[in-house]
């Protein structure tokens, strides 16, 4: 009954502030854990799954997530096929400790780019994990350190952008749907992509388990394909474009022969987990309601004033 005249009070597209009621969310994981019964509780996050917040159709890139271990060069490249403003670009810096002699210049330059971030991108914040988190370990960071962004561009750092295809996909895509759209053809995919909110609110973040590189693209394509919920666009004029622009692929492993030798191991424990049951046990869906509705949002701390 609690849930139902809940969710029933919502309208179509509920802002954060009408979802939150800790009043109820509090009665209801009380009640689960005094009675035992999950059920209402169950139901909770079920119905939880069926709303579609309020959404806002950006004119910019609202997130360009950018995960990078070495090769500072191809990300200066990147950074100039940019031909549409970029809100934020979020860059995962996985070169600590890795070894690399441009490990340096990378770091450097990150550091130049949150100081003064290059036109058109407004903001620039960059990670810095403790070692190499992996690709799909850092997309998972992007993703969930900015959940209020209605749409993330997911990007390896050796892409570049064909002129024009930034702006035809912020016209393609609508936050408000479960959209996956890559800008790549098979096996590319994953290279370049655009993902809603929706996408991995239903079949979850991306699985840290393939790690460093290599198989997490097939998962992730297997669990979307599951879900008759999502939709895969597939541009192909766009597609087209992007591959005229990027012949080559694997960059950053292929410049550098130590990380070949490294990726030759992992790459098939990544397979042999690709291959596993047990991958498939917990994808753990409304990964992204969860961190929208539990993000701390501080207001502007009042001015001090001054005594009589």
């Amino acid at each position: 009954m609690w849930t139902q005249t809940y969710f029933g009070s919502l309208p179509e597209a509920p802002s954060r502030s009408q979802l939150t009621n800790p009043d109820l969310w509090g009665c209801l994981a009380q009640y689960a854990s005094l009675s035992g019964d999950r059920s209402p509780v169950d139901d909770f996050w079920d119905r939880l799954d069926t709303i579609t917040p309020q959404t806002v159709r950006p004119a910019a890139i609202p997130l360009l997530g950018v995960p990078i271990l070495n090769r500072p060069d191809l990300l200066l490249r990147l950074l100039d096929s940019l031909d549409e403003p970029v809100e934020i670009l979020a860059i995962v810096d996985n070169s600590i400790n890795a070894g690399l002699e441009d490990g340096e210049a990378l770091r450097n330059l990150l550091t130049r780019l949150e100081r003064e971030p290059p036109a058109p991108i407004g903001r620039v914040q960059v990670a810095r994990p403790f070692s190499n988190l992996g690709v799909a370990a850092s997309w998972n960071a992007i993703l969930s350190a900015f959940p209020d962004a209605p749409y993330a561009l997911l990007v390896n750092n050796d892409v570049v952008f064909a002129p024009g295809v930034l702006g035809a996909l912020i016209q393609q895509i609508d936050p408000a749907r479960p959209q996956f759209l890559p800008l790549l053809p098979a096996p590319q995919e994953f290279s370049a992509f655009a993902i809603t909110p929706g996408v991995w609110n239903r079949v979850g973040l991306f699985d840290a388990n393939f790690h460093p590189a290599y198989c997490e693209d097939l998962d992730y394509a297997e669990r979307l394909r599951r879900s008759d919920a999502i939709e895969w666009i597939a541009p192909e004029t766009l597609q087209r474009l992007q591959q005229q622009a990027n012949p080559d692929a694997s960059a950053t492993i292929g410049s550098d022969p130590r990380l070949a030798a490294c990726n030759r191991t992992t790459y098939l424990l990544n397979c042999l987990w690709l291959q596993s049951s047990r991958r498939l046990r917990n994808p753990h869906p409304g990964a992204w309601m969860r961190c929208w509705l539990s993000r701390w949002v501080l207001e502007p701390a009042a001015p001090a004033t001054l005594g009589p």
